[in-house]
């Protein structure tokens, strides 16, 4: 109740209350915000009742596989499904990046690097074409140098990569490009990328 400050027959002054309560115990509580989860392995085979690792769920919240493995760095979804809520995987939060430092020998210019697929990913179906190559070859000389992937042969096989690189020699005599021999360091980056789009 407002407190009278000056009071006349013309005008009355009314100033604020002594107190002002605000109440925030009334009305139901609202449903959470979703809840991001980090645990080891499928969400699937931990999940009991609509509970993961103590955490009661609801509908889009969100785990993170941590496990080494196949499945390591998926995002995963608790979404509504026919037969009821499950996770799915929605992102692949660590993608397939290989990288390696390959002593490589070259003979007359040529030489060739396999790598086990295993090694680099878990994912079947691949081509040659959905395997993305940088390297850089260490020399003290300059480079020319190429490099191609044969067709994959079987499943479960390897990744060749063939090369073939010349240097500029001018040490002994005229300076000239002459093949390569002998035996250097490749740095090699792998990453999977789409196939190639030939429309």
């Amino acid at each position: 109740m407002p407190e009278v400050l000056v009071s006349t027959d013309d005008i009355t002054v009314v100033g604020p209350p002594n107190i002002v309560e605000v109440l925030v115990d009334i009305g139901p509580t609202g449903t959470r915000g979703n809840r991001f989860i980090v645990g080891s392995g499928d969400p699937d085979l931990s999940t009991t009742s609509g509970v993961l690792f103590g955490n009661t769920l609801i509908l889009n919240d969100m785990y993170i596989n941590i496990a080494p493995g196949a499945d390591y760095g998926y995002l995963y979804q608790y979404v509504a499904q026919p037969g009821g809520n499950e996770w799915i995987q929605v992102l692949d939060m660590n993608p397939v990046i290989y990288s390696e430092t390959h002593l490589t020998t070259y003979t007359a210019g040529a030489a060739q690097i396999s790598i086990p697929i295993s090694n680099i990913t878990a994912a079947t179906g691949l081509t040659a074409e959905n395997f993305n190559i940088q390297y850089s070859i260490a020399h003290p000389n300059p480079l020319g140098s190429s490099m191609s992937i044969p067709a994959l042969v079987g499943s479960g096989t390897n990744l060749v990569i063939n090369f073939k690189a010349v240097e500029y020699d001018d040490d002994s005599g005229p300076a000239e490009w002459i093949a390569l021999d002998g035996t250097v360091t490749t740095h090699l980056f792998i990453s999977i990328v789409a196939g190639i789009d030939e429309s």
